[in-house]
């Protein structure tokens, strides 16, 4: 019994030094896997009046003058999906766009994406965005679909925004929305056959059905260094010469590539909607987009 005393209390302290351990891993596994709520993303600023009338009310001979091809400069089209089921909403034609706001791509495709839509309809709520700064091209000004007010007699518009340009706690981007199970399915579908992975691709805009695009039409880097009231006057106003952005010699040709992307999509738009509104669709450069993507031309209509 006189021998077993001293080690008793040492018993007892192994014990608590155990215990001491099994406290310090409990916290440290506590702070690797708990996640903090996270930060939310600041509400984005609603879009210039005037920025927005000037997208809105691009001239037709604009449009027709640019076509669908921009000296010097690279376009990446759309792809045409051929006997597949048409997408609507709400009885009318759909176009699904998915995006994030921190994406560069997705910036640069919102662009002309609003410049067709504007075409068809009128926003009625849209906020400013920007790319990320932690990014390729970074800081590319841009518009965000998150909350997005859109009304038209021919489509509707679904904007999902899957994560924001705002790092959490966490390391990561804040997530805004997550895909619907159809819409998952239509990335998963349609991404690969546009070029695409199955998986993370954004943008992804699919047109009613008709078109699919996985990345922007044309480079951000023709957005870079620049305002969002300076692009919306070049889309107003395009250049017609063509240059090296920063090169300091000639303006990028922005505005040309954003109406020339814009009559690609007014393209599949009008190919959903029946042609309609005919002002649009038989316009000179939504023509010419029809001929450059293989879509029928409107009956009646010549492409000249």
């Amino acid at each position: 019994m006189a021998e077993g005393r001293p080690g008793r209390p040492a018993r007892l302290a192994w014990g608590a030094v155990v215990a001491i351990l099994l406290g310090v891993v409990g916290l440290v596994t506590y702070a690797l896997t708990h996640v903090s709520s996270p930060t939310a993303p600041a509400t984005p600023a609603v879009t210039s009046p005037a920025v927005l009338v000037k997208l809105s009310t691009v001239p037709p001979a604009t449009f027709d003058s640019v076509g669908v091809s921009v000296p010097g400069t690279s376009l990446t089209a759309p792809t045409v999906l051929a006997g597949q089921a048409p997408l609507t909403a709400q009885g009318k034609p759909e176009v699904l766009f998915v995006g994030a706001v921190f994406c560069p791509f997705c910036a640069a495709e919102r662009w002309p994406l609003v410049v067709a839509l504007a075409r068809f309809g009128r926003f009625t709520e849209l906020h400013d965005g920007m790319s990320a700064a932690l990014t390729i091209f970074p800081n590319t000004p841009t518009f965000t679909f998150d909350g997005v007010g859109y009304v038209s007699r021919y489509l509707t518009l679904t904007g999902v925004e899957l994560y924001s340009d705002t790092i959490g706690p966490d390391g990561t981007y804040t997530r805004l929305a997550r895909l619907t199970p159809a819409q998952a399915t239509l990335v998963a579908r349609y991404a690969p056959q546009a070029g695409g992975t199955t998986a993370g691709t954004a943008p992804f805009v699919d047109v009613a059905g008709r078109l699919v695009a996985v990345t922007s039409g044309f480079s951000p880097a023709l957005l870079a260094g620049q305002s969002q009231a300076q692009i919306a006057n070049e889309v107003a106003t395009p250049a017609t010469g063509s240059g090296t952005p920063g090169s300091g010699t000639t303006a990028p040709p922005t505005g040309q590539a954003v109406i020339a992307v814009a009559n690609q999509l007014s393209a599949g738009i009008c190919a959903a909607t029946g042609q309609q509104p005919s002002s649009v669709c038989r316009s000179k450069g939504v023509r010419s987009a029809d001929l450059a993507l293989g879509l029928p031309v409107p009956a009646g209509a010549s492409a000249g």
